[in-house]
């Protein structure tokens, strides 16, 4: 048997399958198979092909202006989602030490430091305690710093301020694909 495995969402034809040449445990899901004679099959092999109302055709089809428009402000959520994951994960700078110091923000940097300070807020901390925190001076140096109770408490309000604000600006970003009516309008709001 042969078949067109297509888009679901575009309606064209990805590729090509015959079953006679094929493991049947990777055959795609029924939903995305239409059946074709040999005939039909020799056809689709050149050129670009769609799958409308059931049958083969060469003609795209027309897709209304208002799926067109959710598909594209989808896509743009999703480009701001990932720009702002990298903007709050690329790191922050904070004064506490007295100077400017620029600090990491992975997730495992944002657990570290949450760690930090937690313990910076024991009852009965020492006199005189500090934590090292990795941080990098304005040469880029990049160093273990002793970070007193208070110093650590202001890198990590610095580093919330640095997330809030980022999160702020997506928010503010999203608002304005989802208030956009053309499709070149939402592409044109950008993470920058």
């Amino acid at each position: 048997m042969k078949y067109a495995y297509f888009d679901t969402n575009t309606a064209r034809v990805l590729r090509l399958l015959d079953t006679d040449a094929l493991n049947y445990a990777s055959l795609p899901p029924e939903s995305n198979l239409l059946q074709l004679t040999d005939a039909e099959y020799t056809a689709a092999e050149s050129g670009t092909w769609y799958v409308v109302s059931g049958e083969m055709t060469q003609t795209a089809p027309v897709v209304p202006a208002a799926e067109l428009l959710a598909a594209a402000q989808m896509a743009q959520i999703a480009a701001l989602t990932t720009a702002c994951s990298n903007a709050i994960t690329k790191g922050f700078v904070s004064s506490a030490l007295g100077a400017a110091h620029s600090y990491p923000a992975s997730i495992t940097d944002q657990q570290n430091l949450t760690a930090s300070v937690l313990a910076s807020i024991y009852p009965g901390l020492a006199a005189g305690w500090t934590t090292p925190f990795w941080c990098a001076d304005t040469t880029g140096a990049w160093a273990y710093a002793e970070h007193t109770a208070a110093q650590i408490q202001q890198v990590g309000q610095d580093g919330k301020t640095a997330i809030l604000t980022a999160l702020t600006k997506k928010q503010q970003l999203v608002d304005a694909v989802m208030v956009a009516t053309k499709v070149s309008d939402v592409q044109s709001v950008v993470w920058s």
